[in-house]
């Protein structure tokens, strides 16, 4: 196991700096937004860039649930299509040894291969723009470079901030959730006590909010099967082709508080209901 996840690892490692390096050599047409330190700092975007799509590793405090991300759009002839699908599969091939590791060992042993892994291919990981980078970051590894079959005529990039994830829960599963966290704290009696007043059969919302994303709405030819297509980036599009199609640039944070209108058709409340557990109520209104 140890053989072929290391293996696995090197073969991934090995496509991706296959592919950084033609990229370098060939300086394809592209287009990347750059923070304001890498602006002070002289950084050029293509090689910005080549570390995006080789950064497999943890920053120094990053957040394990977190990946760095960054749209942009990078032209491919086949050569580079090739390295990319290439450094794909081995992605997928990496993901899978990992799979059979966490049914095959206790999570001490695996954490112990998979922290082993940060210290190979030092050079690549000494050499990018980020700094502090010791352990491999597992999501990173696994995430595809997003190659596309085809050029868009139109590239329109915007930052979704107002993502929720909802899900149903009944008043007795968010009964049980606040008990596990203590029912002699004097906030969790609190919760408890509003739950009483509510019907059993009140189902109620339990709300997470996603982390902000960049949308790209994709504009093809009307003739083509799928004129309109949208996805998130979280890496820079790979476009077959020489020329950037029209595009706009889209700075690397967010805007600052919300940026649409409140959905007329929204059944969930803006605030919760049960804080502890981020229970909201259906808004009747």
């Amino acid at each position: 196991m140890i053989t072929e996840l290391t293996s696995a690892f090197d073969d991934m490692m090995t496509a991706l700096q296959a592919l950084r390096y033609a990229i370098t050599e060939q300086q394809p047409a592209h287009w990347l937004p750059l923070t304001p330190q890498e602006q002070a700092s002289g950084a050029r975007p293509l090689a910005v860039l080549t570390d995006l799509i080789t950064d497999v590793w943890y920053r120094d405090g990053q957040d394990g649930r977190e990946t760095r991300s960054r749209h942009g759009l990078i032209m491919m002839n086949d050569e580079l299509r090739t390295l990319a699908q290439s450094a794909n599969a081995r992605k997928d091939a990496f993901h899978q040894i990992v799979r059979s590791a966490q049914q095959a060992l206790e999570k001490p042993g695996l954490d112990e291969l998979i922290a082993g892994l940060g210290n190979r291919h030092s050079d690549l990981r000494e050499s990018l723009h980020f700094a502090g980078l010791s352990r491999v970051h597992l999501k990173q590894c696994y995430r595809h470079l997003p190659v596309l079959e085809h050029c868009p005529l139109k590239v329109g990039f915007s930052w979704y901030t107002n993502g929720r994830s909802i899900r149903k829960i009944s008043v007795t599963e968010a009964q049980n959730k606040l008990l596990e966290l203590g029912e002699e704290k004097s906030h969790i009696q609190i919760q408890l006590s509003k739950l009483n007043h509510l019907p059993p059969g009140q189902q109620l919302a339990q709300v997470q909010t996603l982390a902000p994303v960049v949308r790209a709405n994709l504009v093809y030819p009307e003739s083509a099967p799928r004129p309109r297509q949208a996805m998130n980036v979280a890496l820079p599009l790979m476009l077959p082709g020489d020329i950037l199609p029209e595009f706009n640039r889209l700075d690397t944070q967010p805007p600052e508080g919300r940026t649409r209108q409140r959905r007329g058709d929204q059944k969930v409340s803006d605030e919760p209901w049960l804080p502890s557990i981020r229970v909201h109520l259906y808004d009747n209104r």
